[in-house]
């Protein structure tokens, strides 16, 4: 029997509007032949990944979130729960990922929120794809909690930023890790939105963990921009195209390695 190629596994963190340097990772393993057969993602992550697992390219990932405005995707809507109405982000997403359910996705793909009466992680991977994305990046106080089978769910970045553990666990060989975090903008933010959306993406330890847990973690250079301007997704675009180009030959040879190993101990 013909072996199965080696998987990698893709690990996309949150980071919100940073999240498009996914966008530019993406783009180079593809060209390079390297494409991830299992997506993981938390947050901004969690959409880009959603996208790519339905069967949506690169490309077309880009082209549409050149459309992106934040009047069209949410609303002031002060309640007891949140600063802005998410309804129009809800349909967004669910007309943009065409109503799939995660059992109908191109590829494997987990999408990560926290449980907000436990804290606990959960880890989605059935069911519609698009409540599972909304969930993932509803930041406390700016978005509106989610309500899925059962749980209470906000954003997944407040329990695992880079969901690289998870995509180990769903059968990859090697994992790449994509971390768009932090460090915090160079522009300090200047009102209450923007204050909590950098505070969503502080993870003490996340780095050390995230260092155990994959094979090779991506730091596209994004902090001199901050986190909630759509009019730099181009620039966090060639940041991720810049630092997965820079890893591609140790990829490469992360791959040979563990196409020699299993002819090792298949030979054995």
């Amino acid at each position: 029997m013909e072996e199965r190629p080696i998987r990698i596994g893709l690990a996309l963190g949150g980071g919100a509007v940073r999240g498009a340097a996914h966008i530019g990772v993406l783009d180079v393993l593809d060209r390079a032949g390297l494409e991830p057969a299992v997506i993981t993602g938390t947050s901004a992550g969690a959409l880009v990944g959603a996208l790519y697992a339905s069967g949506r390219s690169p490309s077309e990932i880009a082209k549409l979130a050149q459309t992106l405005r934040w009047a069209r995707l949410i609303r002031p809507g002060l309640t007891r729960k949140a600063l802005f109405e998410t309804s129009k982000l809800a349909v967004f997403l669910d007309g943009t990922l065409s109503s799939l359910t995660f059992e109908e996705l191109e590829r494997p793909f987990a999408a990560v929120a926290c449980d907000l009466t436990t804290g606990r992680e959960v880890v989605m991977r059935e069911g519609p794809v698009a409540s599972a994305v909304l969930a993932s990046a509803a930041i406390p106080g700016v978005f509106p909690p989610v309500d899925r089978e059962g749980h209470l769910l906000v954003d997944g970045g407040l329990v695992t930023m880079v969901p690289a553990a998870l995509a180990r666990e769903m059968g990859a060989d090697i994992v790449v890790a994509v971390d768009v975090s932090g460090p915090l903008p160079r522009r300090p933010p200047n009102t209450l939105i923007h204050i909590m959306v950098a505070v969503s993406t502080l993870q003490p330890g996340g780095g050390d963990r995230l260092e155990e847990d994959a094979d090779l973690v991506l730091n596209p250079e994004v902090d001199e921009y901050a986190f909630w301007e759509l009019s730099r997704i181009p620039e966090f675009e060639q940041a991720g195209r810049d630092a997965a180009t820079r890893a591609l030959p140790l990829l490469r040879a992360l791959v040979a390695e563990a196409e020699a190993r299993r002819a090792w101990h298949r030979d054995r």
